[in-house]
C-alpha cells in the first residue's frame, strides 16, 4: 500500500488579488504565500514523506522545495504536473471571467458531469483532459517510484479535477489543505483531507 498526498503551492500575488493564474502565468510565491508553505511544510513532516513531485511553475516549485527541505527529502519536478489551461480567462478575476465567457463559465464552474468537457478559447483544457493528465501522471509516478509515501505539489485545477474522479466535490481548494490518496497495485483510492 502507498499513500500519496496531494497539496496546494502557496499564494502568489495573482492569488491575492483573486486572478486565474492557469499554466500561462508563472509567478513566484507572494510573503504570505511562503509562510503559507512554511506552515505546510511543518505539517507535511510528521507524516513520512519519502520524495516530493512538482508542477514546474515557480509557485509549486517554491512550495515544493520548502516542504522538500523540512522533510529532508529529494524533489523531482514533473512537466505533467503543470497548472491546466484557462486560455484567455487567465490573468482575470472571475467576475472578467464570466463577462467574458457568460456561456462557458457556469459549465465550467460545475462540479457535474456536464461541465466535464468545457473549456476556455483559444486552447484551453477541459476538466476531463486536466483529469486525465493527473490520474495518468500519479499511477505512472507510482509504477516507477519504489517510495511508499509520496508528495505531490501541485494547482487548485488540478486537484480539484483529481478529485472529482473519485466523486469529491470541492469548488475551492485552500492552499494548506493535504489530500490523502491510498494505492494498491494500480488502483486508487480517495482516504481524507487533513
Amino acid at each position: 500500500m502507498k499513500k500519496i498526498y496531494l497539496f496546494r503551492h502557496g499564494k502568489t500575488q495573482m492569488n491575492l488579488k483573486g486572478r486565474w493564474q492557469g499554466s500561462g502565468n508563472d509567478e513566484p510565491l507572494a510573503e504570505e504565500g511562503k509562510v503559507q508553505s512554511e506552515e505546510l511544510a511543518n505539517r507535511i513532516s510528521k507524516l513520512g514523506l519519502k520524495i516530493i513531485y512538482t508542477s514546474p511553475l515557480k509557485r509549486a516549485k517554491e512550495t515544493a522545495n520548502i516542504v522538500a527541505k523540512a522533510c529532508n527529502i529529494p524533489l523531482v519536478e514533473n512537466k505533467n504536473l503543470i497548472e491546466g489551461c484557462f486560455g484567455d480567462a487567465e490573468g482575470l478575476t472571475l467576475a472578467q471571467v464570466y463577462e467574458k465567457f457568460p456561456d462557458i463559465t457556469p459549465h465550467w464552474q460545475s462540479l457535474e458531469e456536464d461541465g466535464m468537457d468545457v473549456c476556455f478559447p483559444p486552447n484551453g483544457e477541459t476538466k476531463r483532459q486536466m483529469q486525465t493528465r493527473m490520474i495518468a501522471t500519479i499511477k505512472e509516478i507510482l509504477a516507477n517510484d519504489t517510495n511508499d509515501v509520496i508528495g505531490i505539489c501541485i494547482h487548485s485545477a488540478l486537484i480539484r479535477c483529481t478529485l472529482l474522479y473519485f466523486g469529491e466535490k470541492l469548488l475551492s481548494i485552500p492552499h494548506d489543505k493535504i489530500f490523502m490518496l491510498e494505492a494498491e497495485d494500480s488502483n486508487l483510492r480517495f482516504v481524507e483531507a487533513k
